[in-house]
């Protein structure tokens, strides 16, 4: 075990920032998480919700009206089965055996996969594009879709063929039940945490069955489209032969009673979900004529890949992306930094104003950055 390493690191980090600004950055504009900016209205929680223990049957019952399927099981955000995959295929194996399983992960990508399975001594090997899955040996590998931080989509046919390569390894082990190669085995493992404003595209919409009868996994989670990271609950889909030794290992009550209460009444709200759809396209249409161009000239990029809750601009080098973000900083906003990559966060329609009056002041010379 490797347990010692260090981990990645995280947007959404405002109050960590006040902290080393003295307060100051409590006035940003935080456009760091790429959670929805417009999120679900907290309604007022029964008094008998935080009496009671833990109960999910009502957002089981949500939660497969709401994703066509039933999960089987409900964690502490999807970030608990990022964590708990790895441990469950440790259960009966040695970390000299994981050494030898290769799970195949993106490059650029939500970096806590590779640290959970590196975690537990996998062979973790990095892909650049998914296509490379196709036809390669591989014990696991992870798909995010879409991507986060590059908004990049899955093709239907680049996953077909991907779940057509799961079965057959499947129905490979069981023809030959004899067999203990652990290059046998495939699990194909989909992050869908970006999915819920393009339900139709979702594996759990178009593969359900495929995913009840293999080794396929699917992780959602409230955080995003709801805007609701603080609630922590995440939604674990595959086959049913797995829901006792996942619920087993994630143990009793992962969820307070509360967070379940709010998710149930979220998944539950037709008429919400709806008009915050419709406002994602609002907002992008500003974006993109009003915001994007003045993003472009501070960036010095026009490098850009869109999703549904954010942006994300790939720079030049490391060095120019740290610069930007300091740039942004010194006029208030607060953003994601990675590895010569910047991603903002679709703002709300409310913030698109003080953002563009942000921007002008930058470009006009505030922050080191001279590009009137």
């Amino acid at each position: 075990m490797h347990f010692d390493i260090k981990p990645p690191k995280h947007g959404g980090d405002l109050k960590k920032w006040s902290r080393k600004t003295n307060g100051a950055a409590k006035t940003w504009l935080d456009l760091s998480s790429a959670c929805n900016r417009e999120p679900w209205p907290i309604p007022e929680i029964p008094m008998q919700e935080w009496h009671e223990l833990p109960d999910q049957d009502a957002l089981y019952h949500a939660a497969q009206e709401y994703f066509h399927l039933k999960p089987i099981a409900i964690g502490s955000g999807s970030q608990q089965f990022i964590e708990a995959l790895p441990t469950f295929f440790s259960a009966n194996a040695s970390i000299e055996s994981n050494a030898q399983k290769v799970v195949k992960v993106p490059l650029i990508g939500y970096q806590e996969h590779a640290f959970a399975w590196k975690k537990w001594g996998f062979r973790v090997e990095s892909y650049r594009t998914v296509e490379e899955l196709i036809d390669s040996t591989w014990f696991a590998a992870v798909i995010i879709n879409p991507n986060n931080p590059t908004g990049e989509c899955l093709s239907s046919d680049v996953l077909s063929q991907l779940l057509s390569q799961v079965l057959s390894q499947i129905e490979k082990r069981e023809e030959d039940s004899s067999s203990s190669d652990v290059s046998d085995e495939c699990h194909l493992i989909i992050d869908e945490a970006f999915m819920d404003a393009t339900p139709e595209q979702s594996l759990l919409f178009t593969q359900a069955e495929q995913i009840e009868r293999s080794n396929v996994w699917v992780m959602r989670s409230v955080g995003k489209f709801f805007g609701l990271p603080g609630a922590r609950i995440g939604f674990l889909f595959a086959a049913e032969k797995y829901a006792n030794s996942i619920n087993n290992l994630i143990g009793p009550w992962p969820v307070s009673t509360p967070a379940l209460y709010l998710v149930e009444q979220a998944l539950k709200d037709i008429k919400w979900q709806e008009s915050a759809r419709a406002s994602l396209v609002k907002r992008h249409d500003y974006f993109w004529q009003i915001i994007r161009p003045k993003l472009n000239t501070v960036f010095d990029s026009q490098s850009i890949t869109a999703n549904a809750l954010f942006y994300t601009w790939q720079l030049e080098s490391q060095q120019d992306a740290e610069r930007a973000f300091d740039w942004l900083q010194s006029v208030g906003v607060h953003v994601r930094q990675g590895e010569s990559w910047i991603r903002v966060a679709l703002p709300a329609l409310s913030e698109m104003d003080r953002l563009d009056k942000s921007l002008i002041r930058l470009i006009r010379g505030e922050g080191g950055k001279d590009l009137s």
